[in-house]
């Protein structure tokens, strides 16, 4: 009569493990399971609800704040949706989210995630640069803390059989992104100034590969992230792009801090000023690069920066509108759309298994996200714990009646190696 020799198969566990998810993530959607829903009072109310502390480990001051600022809330909206639910379905599961700052410090943030881990955080969301989640990693996989990263694309990171899963896509395909994008503009040299860490030296290697397969040349100039005076390293930059003649083009690698740092000195250089420049992800929809430099971007050509950017859904749409409501009118930017779904994952991990564990969720969540269509649309891992695909925007500053503002003007798809214009 029972079930035993099929329970031990683990072919049959895992078959039952993704039914499960596609029914709970069918209730989250209103599909399949919607009568959980409609019938909430059917399920227990009698049992003990149990308190489970999800870390928030977020840059709210440093060279990412505008960025970490929107994480945190896209997080708190998450833990809301979440914990009505869980409610709904009668899940003893409650889910509270523990914010520490990470500083944009690698420093810093390896001091706050031991802060998390000494109150019983087993997960921790958060840290968009490399530098942090390298910082981190040694000490996540001793104690078998999960750290799931909504911003970190540093391609040295795409290791197999970590504690570190990442929600985007590594930087293989945002620097085929970039290399595509300048081609297809017409321009044949690129002058690169990039940052010193694991994340710009990776990118700048691995687009000065794409972009000579394209048949173009590549020059860069590294700097230290944490210098004041950039000086050198600008004028460096406008000799190499010089030297290159027509057809150049300037890459910046940069954060917010650094990058405008650069620009107030790039605006002021007679080569340089008058030259076309891209940016990253590490600027894009950055509200403190409009507010401090958007005059000078504008002047450089408005920077065009990439930034992963899920297909248009409902599901995104609805979560924008909200998150517009609760932010004062502040757009989200793609890794605050992947925060939110971050917390769902580990979410739905801890009430799929009943266990809140780092070692339960390293393994539940990759089979969770592959059957998770959320506000980034279907969250697939691959091998190393990294989103398995994604396609970018492409957004620029331009000068608007009230000041200056990012505005949408293109989209790369990376399924067919093409960047698309609009206007």
């Amino acid at each position: 009569m029972s079930n035993t020799g099929q329970a031990k198969n683990p072919l049959f566990k895992n078959t039952l493990v993704i039914l499960i998810v596609g029914l709970l993530i069918g209730a989250i959607l209103g599909y399949g399971a919607s009568t959980l829903l409609q019938h909430p009072q059917a399920q227990t109310t009698t049992q003990q609800t149990i308190t489970v502390p999800i870390g928030a480990l977020v840059e709210l001051t440093g060279d990412l704040s505008s960025y970490g600022k929107r994480d945190q809330l896209a997080m708190q909206l998450a833990i809301e949706d979440v914990n009505s639910f869980a409610e709904k379905i009668g899940s003893p599961f409650r889910f509270t989210l523990l914010v520490e700052d990470s500083g944009t410090s690698p420093e810093q943030a390896l001091a706050r995630i031991k802060t998390l881990a000494a109150q019983g955080v087993q997960a921790v969301i958060g840290l968009e640069a490399s530098s942090e989640v390298s910082a981190v990693k040694q000490f996540a996989d001793s104690n078998h803390l999960v750290v799931i990263s909504v911003g970190s694309t540093a391609m040295s990171l795409a290791l197999p059989g970590d504690y570190v899963l990442r929600v985007v896509p590594p930087d293989s395909f945002q620097s085929r992104a970039l290399a595509r994008i300048i081609y297809t503009l017409g321009y044949r040299n690129v002058a690169v100034i990039y940052r010193n860490d694991a994340w710009g030296v990776g990118l700048y290697e691995s687009f000065s590969a794409r972009f000579k397969q394209l048949g173009g040349n590549v020059a860069g100039v590294p700097y230290d992230p944490n210098a004041k005076d950039l000086s050198a390293e600008v004028k460096r930059l406008s000799d190499i792009a010089s030297a290159m003649g027509t057809n150049t083009a300037v890459l910046s690698i940069t954060f917010e801090d650094d990058g405008i740092n650069i620009f107030r000195l790039a605006v002021k250089d007679p080569v340089l000023s008058k030259l076309k420049w891209f940016g990253t992800d590490g600027v894009a929809q950055s509200s403190k690069f409009v507010a401090e430099a958007g005059s000078e971007i504008v002047t450089l050509g408005g920077l065009p920066s990439t930034i992963f950017q899920p297909a248009e859904n409902q599901r995104l749409q609805d979560f924008i509108k909200r998150f517009k409501q609760r932010s004062g009118g502040e757009e989200p930017h793609a890794y605050a759309m992947a925060s939110y779904d971050a917390v769902w994952l580990v979410a739905l991990s801890t009430m799929l298994t009943g266990t809140y564990t780092g070692e339960k969720l390293v393994t539940t969540i990759p089979l969770v996200a592959q059957n998770y269509n959320g506000v980034t649309g279907l969250l697939t891992l691959d091998q190393n714990g990294d989103r398995a695909t994604g396609d970018y925007a492409i957004w620029q500053i331009v000068k608007t009646s009230t000041g200056y503002d990012w505005q949408l003007v293109g989209w790369y798809n990376s399924a067919t190696d093409t960047a698309t214009f609009s206007g």
